[in-house]
């Protein structure tokens, strides 16, 4: 015998293959969970975008029941009476220029979803820590609003009459 046919055999047999992978069941509950997951963010970047823009137009709704306000207290107190009543949506005027009374100047852009709606109501005012003094006075309520009637800002101010030199 030469040494070749001495020496032990070697197997070359490789030992039986391991199953390796995912089954078809796994694949596809993984596939659902995953979707779950998905969905939830989808919803949830949604919700997040929705009150973003809720929160954008409240306020630029508060700027612009503000600038009406500030308008109106620049205004002699017997000429505000003029600048009563609604806006609709997307016609609201911009304030006026330094020194000017004009406001031609439609607000555009995102303020051309909102509209607004101006109340001034005569009403004295007591002031009871002064013996009851009253003063004359109007209030000025304005309310900012958009196309299906949400009111986003409303602004309440007093405003006295001037006495009369």
């Amino acid at each position: 015998m030469t040494r070749l046919e001495m020496a032990p055999r070697i197997s070359r047999q490789l030992p039986p293959p391991r199953c390796r992978g995912f089954t078809l069941i796994e694949s596809l509950v993984s596939i659902v969970v995953l979707a779950f997951v998905a969905s939830a963010g989808a919803v949830a970047v949604g919700l997040a975008s929705a009150t973003q823009q809720e929160a954008q137009l409240r306020q630029l709704a508060g700027m612009a029941a503000q600038q009406q306000v500030d308008f109106l207290l620049e205004q002699p107190y017997d000429d505000m009476t003029s600048f009563a009543g609604e806006e609709a949506v997307g016609q609201m005027a911009a304030p006026p220029a330094a020194g000017s009374l004009d406001r031609p100047k439609l607000l555009g852009d995102c303020w051309g979803v909102l509209g607004r709606r101006t109340t001034l109501t005569s009403e004295p005012f007591t002031f009871t820590q002064y013996g009851s003094l009253t003063v004359e006075g109007t209030r000025i309520e304005v309310q900012v609003f958009g196309p299906d009637g949400t009111v986003y800002a409303t602004l309440r101010r007093h405003r006295s009459k001037e006495l009369q030199s």
